[in-house]
This record gives structure tokens, C-alpha cells and sequence, in this order.
């Protein structure tokens, strides 16, 4: 159980993108908080529910009625399109709106709070990315979107181990692999209006622990959005099958996948709780945990890495 190659590459790549200066909302009031129906980094279908076919959400859905004013939510140069449009600030930050009909046009220069456009007919909100030298942020990270409050706990619900082929596992008699999945998501700080109102949003980071009571032996990270979006590739490496989106009056389900396939012959035999922990862009935390009595043969003594060393527990296939 590890963190996934891909996704830490590409974090590790993000970290280094330059942070950004606050900036107002798209929409009036500028200076008040607007509901979240869809959030950064949930899952998106496209022509079909899995794998290939999906994709990670690279913005954030602001719930407006149909012909509400747009706003630049800073100066720089229009690129229009028919049902979209980007500016470019100075800083080489691009804010993107989407599902707008822009009153502005290709080239112009748009002023901080200068109106660009109306939200389309049938759309019911604006898509709001943020984007820095091709690397989408979150913009409701801390420093970013302003003001945005959130004193909401993410929701872990109980976790479920399964054999990697999904078959049944006994926790308290724990042999071979294993896999490891969760429903995590977030509720919005301010309901969005019907029929959004059951909308769910996906934690900035999900992260895991394994610990007995000596304390934490591994720990890994599942996801993590505060650093940026991650390739569709990753898609199905996060996202487990039964995942979908939020829809009108259902509420989106979000199934991570905290591991595919763990060798327990890497722990001891022994009493382990593994914890799993949802965290959002205001560091509000939700945790859940699973025991797992392992029972192959194995202890401390049987050529393990000591307690607290780097080296990952090894999935029993490739991931």
C-alpha cells in the first residue's frame, strides 16, 4: 500500500508552480461567498462511466441562475469562444469561465470586475478553473478564491476490505493481499439551490496510516488535489468502479480506492488499524478506521525494514 507512481510524480511536479494572489468572485456580490456545487478533482464522465472515459473535474462549479452577469475576476486579455471564454493576467494566470456567452471578444483587455458575460441558458452555473504555466489549481484553495469559508468535516464512511478480486475478507483473520476501498466527500458550506441541494464536493486530500500500538508504521497518500489536478490517466488508479458524479437531486458518490492489492506478509502478525483521513482546503479533517488481525506467520523478526523506514508496503500486483 503505497502512494500511486503517477499521482506523486505529477504532485511532485505541481509543488513547485508559483502560488497565487487572492482574487474576488466571478459573481456579484464580489466579496461574499457563492454556493459549490462541483468541486476539484471529482470524478467526470465523458462518453462513457470508467477508465479512459473519465476524467478529474479541473475547476469549480459555482451554482448561478441561467443569464447571471460574469465577471473578470482580474485584468488581462480575452480569448473568446462561443460558450467559454479565458483571461490572461499579467502573472500568466488563466481563469477560465465556461458555460458563459461572452459580451467581450478575442484580444480585448478586460478591467478587474469588468462584466465578459451571461450564463447560458440551461447550464445553471458558471465553471470557474484557474490555470498556471498548462497546471489547473484548486480555486478554493487557501490564498486564492476569496472569501470562502468552510467549517464542514469531510465524511469518511466505513471502510471495506475485499480480496483485489472483490471477494470477501474476515479483518479479524487477515492473509494475503487485500484491497481497500471508501465512499469520502465533503458537503458544500453553503447548500447550493434545487436541484443541487444534495451536491457533494471531493476533499483536497486523502491520505492513510497503518499503526498497532507501538504507533504508526506506513503511511501513504491516496490523493492529493491541493497540489493540482492529476492526469486522466490516474482516473482509475483513485477512483473505484460504482464512482459518479453529482446529478440534479442525487448526490454525487465518490469510491477511492485506498489500496488495490496489499501484501499483509509485509506486517507483523498482529492487531493493525488502518485510518483513513479526508482533509479539505480549511484543513477541516474526517478520519475512519478499520482493525485488521494479520495472521501470516510473519513478525518483526522475519527481514522486515525497521519501524519507520522509507521503504513502501508492496502491493501484490501492479497498479
Amino acid at each position: 500500500m503505497r502512494p500511486l507512481p503517477l499521482v506523486v510524480v505529477v504532485l511532485v511536479a505541481l509543488a513547485g508552480a508559483s502560488g497565487a494572489d487572492a482574487y474576488s468572485w466571478p459573481l456579484k456580490p464580489f466579496t461574499r461567498p457563492h454556493p459549490i456545487r462541483g468541486s476539484f478533482g471529482d470524478p467526470r464522465y465523458h462518453l462513457g462511466p470508467e477508465a479512459e472515459l473519465s476524467s478529474f473535474h479541473f475547476g469549480v462549479d459555482i451554482a448561478a441562475s441561467d443569464g447571471t452577469a460574469v465577471y473578470s475576476v482580474e485584468p488581462g486579455y480575452v480569448h473568446a469562444y462561443a460558450a467559454r471564454l479565458t483571461v490572461t493576467a499579467r502573472s500568466s494566470r488563466e481563469f477560465g469561465y465556461w458555460h458563459v456567452k461572452p459580451v467581450v471578444r478575442t484580444g480585448m483587455h478586460v478591467r478587474r470586475h469588468q462584466l465578459i458575460g451571461h450564463v447560458m441558458p440551461g447550464w445553471g452555473h458558471v465553471h470557474f478553473a484557474e490555470r498556471y504555466r498548462g497546471n489547473y489549481k484548486d480555486p478554493l484553495r487557501k490564498g486564492a478564491l476569496t472569501p470562502f469559508y468552510d467549517h464542514t468535516q469531510p465524511v469518511v464512511e466505513p471502510l471495506q476490505v475485499t480480496t483485489p478480486e472483490g471477494g470477501g475478507v474476515d479483518p479479524s483473520h487477515i492473509s494475503g493481499p487485500i484491497a481497500v476501498t471508501s465512499v469520502i466527500y465533503d458537503l458544500p458550506p453553503l447548500a447550493p439551490p434545487p436541484p443541487w441541494q444534495v451536491a457533494r464536493l471531493v476533499p483536497s486530500r486523502i491520505a492513510w496510516t497503518i499503526s498497532d500500538a507501538a504507533g504508526v508504521f506506513e503511511s501513504g497518500v491516496v490523493a492529493d488535489f491541493s497540489l493540482g489536478i492529476l492526469p486522466n490517466s490516474a482516473y482509475g488508479l483513485v477512483y473505484a468502479p460504482g464512482t459518479y458524479q453529482n446529478k440534479a437531486n442525487r448526490p454525487g458518490r465518490y469510491l477511492f480506492w485506498i489500496t488495490h492489492a496489499l501484501d499483509t506478509k509485509a506486517l507483523p502478525d498482529g492487531t493493525w488499524t488502518l485510518t483513513v483521513s479526508a482533509t479539505d482546503t480549511r484543513n477541516n479533517v474526517g478520519t475512519a478506521s478499520v482493525q485488521l488481525q494479520t495472521a501470516n506467520g510473519t513478525s518483526y523478526y522475519a527481514g522486515l525494514p525497521p519501524r519507520g523506514a522509507t521503504t513502501r508496503l508492496r502491493p501484490a500486483t501492479a497498479w
